[in-house]
């Protein structure tokens, strides 16, 4: 049980460290504003974007500290979490026909079948699509899963130059050593085959959008955070301020998953936290001037 609440802690590590600056931030100047040390840092010609500037860079370091656990870490330990999940509570993988499955190998290109029919003796597939490393796209109706490859049927190939070529049955290679994991969520993905899933899997744009708008959250709550705290004149808003600025992140953070399941701004809704802030961050920015 230990083992599992360890592989769940870089889960919450990428958003600690974004609110964790914020917190730290707004409770340095708070004592600032108490002791009336920014009142002399003003009164003695000190510019309020001199001290804007290191607190960015700050929000720089976490931001790049962030996108690392988001995009490595994190998914990491996902594999392993769900590994020792299934292990301790005896969940397998799915039996029977498999759904909307996509298989990314490192250095092949991605793959995926709308169904998958198992068999010990010839593995069916239908709506099969495969996008190779340079553009190109196989389409076909069905197709059967041999060892070393994908065999297509009526298939056709797309150029990247947009042309299409009828190709019939051809087979394509599929590392015979791969071991595919069907019950992989994209959570489990490392940035680079996230990346790779999502050039053919419209779902995977979302949480991909979503990896790099949370690492740059840090920069934005960071740049946020400063100038409303040198905007303060009292130190017990200081509390406010941050509780206010977290509580709003999350909700529209919540807000932007929602934008996804309906289909709403697709992947760009990832992107609305940070916007919204960046928007805030500015106006207040404008007031120190």
């Amino acid at each position: 049980m230990l083992k599992l609440v360890l592989y769940y802690l870089p889960r919450t590590l990428g958003i600690a460290l974004s609110f964790g600056l914020v917190f730290a931030i707004l409770l340095a100047l708070s004592r600032w504003i108490r002791l009336s040390e920014l009142k002399a840092a003003f009164a003695s010609g000190v510019h309020p974007f001199a001290l804007v500037w290191p607190v960015l860079g700050l929000g720089l370091v976490v931001a790049l500290l962030s996108f690392f656990v988001w995009g490595w870490l994190k998914p990491a330990a996902q594999v392993k979490f769900d590994a020792l999940f299934n292990r301790i509570y005896g969940v397998g993988s799915p039996a029977g026909v498999l759904m909307d499955k996509l298989y990314a190998p490192p250095g092949h290109p991605v793959f995926y079948a709308q169904r998958i029919y198992p068999d010990q003796k010839l593995t069916r597939l239908e709506n099969v699509r495969i996008v190779e490393q340079d553009g190109t796209t196989w389409v076909a109706p069905r197709g059967e899963w041999v060892e070393g490859a994908w065999r297509l049927q009526e298939a056709y190939r797309v150029e990247t130059d947009g042309s299409v070529v009828k190709v019939g049955e051809s087979p394509v290679p599929f590392p015979s050593g791969y071991v595919p994991q069907a019950s992989r969520s994209f959570d489990s993905m490392s940035l680079p085959e996230l990346t790779r899933v999502a050039r053919v899997d419209l779902e995977a744009r979302f949480p991909l959008a979503r990896r790099y708008a949370d690492a740059l959250g840090a920069l934005v709550l960071a740049w946020l955070a400063v100038v409303i705290g040198l905007s303060l004149r009292e130190s017990a808003w200081a509390f406010v301020a941050v509780v206010a600025m977290l509580f709003g992140y999350y909700a529209i953070w919540t807000l932007a998953a929602r934008f996804s399941q309906a289909d709403l701004f697709g992947p760009v809704s990832a992107w609305l936290p940070d916007l919204t802030y960046a928007l805030l961050a500015l106006a207040f920015s404008l007031r120190l001037r």
